[in-house]
């Protein structure tokens, strides 16, 4: 027994340092380039701010928590290396902002372990829960930029699990710790608040277990005030500086339901709700995202027919953000980070049962799944082990590309080359095309005399063609405009491309179908055409205005 303790107990240690190394491998992958714009915008805020004179970030997408956790942590770097970029420089300061990332995801790990066996009471399912978890793509991918998801999904996974054990014994200890997970989720991000759902619903079903209506209202006063408390001590500006922050909020929710228009978000036009995240599901997790759907199906018939608490707490809340969240216009893959957690143990869940049911049989198919799984973690893993495509395309443009040749690149999106060393990018005359403007005759003659004029177009990432060439009602003329570029009608030959699709064994995934955000950032496609034609204005305005 005791010997099979401690395989047990190793095993475990190896799942968590496996989970950890693909985590925090290559955290500056970029160079220091910080291709991410939620990135530059935290890091902004985190120079911005000084303990203890000015602590207002002046940037309320999020809340307060990550930027002091980024300072402080610049800070005790600066104090032990003396470098001031670590509390000054965007690109340090984006290193420290993915440590932190990766050693948050890093702790969930084990989390995911006790909160599957508090609502499986399998060892075995909990084991499983913890290598899905180790491997997960959606959060290695996360480790790997300095923003907020990770630490959300580190304090969703406290909260489920700390509700779990509040309902078993309600005691005055459990509300305080619920109480400060949640303080700290809110003070992360705004969306933190929804994951109030899962207390609200344990302090319900305490109530009509116990019909001690008193005792547990005194106790949710006392979980709302602490929660209260923690949020205000480590987001005070919300309260504050409450117009501006009220004034982000309005932007920021315009954006995701789509009320305001903006060209980063164009790509979720004629998206179906639900299915859409369901699909992206599929890059976050891998195929054992499938076992996820059909355990949450098991997980909530055995609540509702058993009349499980526990089950119908842990069900609540992934299923109403869902729901919710999955109305919006914006999809970006991120938004459905708080739900692998539970998406993790109902897989855990619906293997757990197959295994149970189907014998010998079920235990091939949940070998079959977990070794996927492993598979999909280390062919994405493999992005990390080779340099970033911007980076090497840059390096191709400065020892392919004559120097003072016109280089044209897009808005919105990163121009190329980058800086590299002993490579200044000012040996190059460089343009953004304007390409969301709306179509009109001015802005195909804009288009002709840029082509015509210019050397090279470089296509940073499929940003703007992977959206603007499928909205031909929108874009009529634009869509045929990069028709045309890419069948080399413009005059324009593509002389290179750069990818780096998740690898492994030489099965290459190609990623081009998920959501944009998935890809442009870490490991975007390239693609460089080289005016070789030379057309005149005028012919290029033909071909554009389909007059040839």
């Amino acid at each position: 027994m005791h010997k099979k303790n401690i395989l047990s107990s190793a095993l475990f240690i190896l799942i968590v340092i496996t989970g950890a190394t693909l985590r925090f491998y290559n955290l500056n992958w970029d160079l220091g380039n910080f291709f991410h714009p939620d990135e530059r915008n935290i890091a902004n805020a985190v120079s911005r701010i000084s303990f203890f004179n000015q602590l207002n970030p002046q940037f309320f997408a999020y809340g307060g928590l990550l930027i002091y956790l980024d300072r402080a942590l610049g800070e005790l770097l600066f104090f032990v290396t003396k470098n001031h970029d670590w509390v000054s420089n965007w690109a340090h300061i984006n290193i420290v902002g993915r440590f932190l990332g990766a050693f948050f995801s890093t702790l969930t790990i084990p989390i995911f372990f006790f909160l599957t066996k508090k609502i499986t009471h399998s060892t075995t399912a909990a084991y499983h829960a913890t290598i899905i978890s180790a491997c997960t793509v959606g959060f290695i991918q996360t480790s790997h930029f300095g923003i907020t998801e990770n630490l959300l999904t580190l304090l969703v996974s406290l909260i489920a699990l700390f509700s779990l054990k509040l309902y078993e014994s309600p005691t005055i200890r459990a509300y305080i710790f619920l109480a400060i997970f949640c303080g700290l989720a809110v003070a992360t991000k705004t969306t933190g608040i929804t994951f109030l759902i899962i207390p609200a619903a344990t302090m319900i079903l305490i109530t009509v277990r116990n019909k001690q209506y008193i005792r547990t209202a005194s106790h949710g006063f006392l979980f709302t005030i602490v929660a209260c408390l923690i949020f205000f001590i480590f987001s005070p500006y919300t309260l504050l500086d409450y117009p501006h922050f009220s004034e982000s909020m309005r932007y920021e929710s315009g954006v995701a339901l789509g009320t305001l228009p903006v060209p980063y978000t164009l790509q979720f036009t004629n998206t179906t709700p639900y299915l859409y995240q369901l699909k992206n599901f599929f890059w976050q997790l891998g195929p054992i995202a499938l076992i996820s759907y059909f355990g949450f199906l098991l997980f909530a018939v055995e609540g509702i027919l058993k009349k499980k608490p526990l089950h119908i707490i842990f069900l609540l809340f992934p299923l109403i953000y869902f729901l919710y969240v999955g109305t919006w216009h914006t999809k970006f893959i991120r938004f459905m980070m708080p739900t692998l957690p539970f998406l993790i143990v109902f897989a855990s869940f619906g293997l757990m049962w197959l295994q149970r049911k189907w014998g010998t049989i079920g235990k091939i198919i949940v070998s079959i799944f977990l070794g996927i799984t492993v598979f999909w973690s280390l062919a994405f893993f493999s992005i990390y082990l080779r340099p970033q495509t911007r980076v090497v395309a840059s390096e191709w443009i400065y020892s392919n590309i004559p120097k003072d040749s016109k280089l044209l690149t897009e808005q919105w999106d990163d121009g190329l080359p980058i800086p590299l060393r002993d490579h200044p990018t000012s040996t190059y005359i460089g343009e953004q095309l304007i390409m969301y403007d709306t179509d009109s005759e001015a802005k195909m003659n804009y288009l002709a005399d840029k082509l015509a004029s210019y050397d090279y177009i470089i296509l940073n990432s499929r940003r703007l063609y992977g959206t603007l060439i499928y909205l031909p009602n929108k874009y009529p003329l634009t869509s045929q405009y990069y028709e045309h570029l890419f069948n080399e009608s413009l005059g324009y030959k593509q002389v290179k491309e750069f990818s780096s699709y998740p690898q492994l064994f030489g099965l290459i995934i190609n990623d081009d179908s998920s959501e944009e955000t998935f890809q442009v950032y870490e490991h975007p496609k390239v693609i460089i055409f080289k005016n070789e034609k030379r057309y005149s204005k005028e012919k290029l305005f033909m071909i554009l205005e389909n007059k040839n």
